[in-house]
């Protein structure tokens, strides 16, 4: 008697199964993923649309290219580097319309859950809107380094790929955006840090 139930197919077995056809297996991916790529997205724009409309492109593009795409064991990082590609190829070409905004970078926005939300309230407000303040201190880039590793918990491997940099790019951008996070907090704050 076989278990299938109790045991959860892992990244490798699912995508084998997308790319020979299995409209269960894309069905079960899209569930999965792509609620988490509307959180990132919201990272760089609040235009829902765009937003949607880069995920149904993806899960459109993935379809269609199944049986010649590439092989992976980490379904969250293919989905989230391809759909980064997307979005960030997007928000350029409407940056280019756009006549009065010139900027090297995407804005990368942090943001947290209710969940987040009501854990940071409990803090004091001080603390709060120190973290918040010094969070602005970050570029773009360090900004989404820091939420990829700390909020999303993905490791530097995940990260570099995602945001096609090399580890040790990676390495460098998270180090060096956590030491500016505590020299803002120190030479702000230092009366107030614990």
């Amino acid at each position: 008697m076989r278990i299938m139930s109790a045991v959860r197919e892992s990244d490798t077995e699912r995508w084998i199964r997308f790319k020979k056809g299995n409209d269960h297996s894309f069905s079960a991916i899209y569930a999965e993923y792509s609620g988490k790529l509307y959180l990132y997205g919201q990272k760089f724009t609040k235009q829902a649309a765009i937003i949607e409309d880069c995920i149904q492109e993806l899960f459109m593009e993935l379809y269609k290219n199944r049986k010649t795409i590439g092989m992976t064991d980490n379904i969250l990082r293919y989905l989230m580097k391809s759909y980064r590609r997307k979005i960030l190829r997007h928000l350029k070409r409407e940056l280019r319309y756009e006549k009065n905004q010139i900027k090297e970078e995407i804005p990368f926005e942090v943001s947290y859950s209710v969940e987040h939300d009501l854990i940071l309230k409990e803090e004091s407000d001080q603390r709060t809107k120190m973290y918040l303040t010094a969070l602005q201190s970050l570029s773009p880039r360090q900004k989404e380094a820091i939420y990829l590793r700390y909020t999303k918990e993905l490791e530097y491997e995940d990260i570099s790929e995602i945001m096609e940099i090399s580890v040790e790019s990676c390495r460098n951008l998270i180090s060096k955006a956590v030491s500016t996070l505590k020299e803002f907090m120190q030479n702000n704050y230092s009366d107030n840090i614990i």
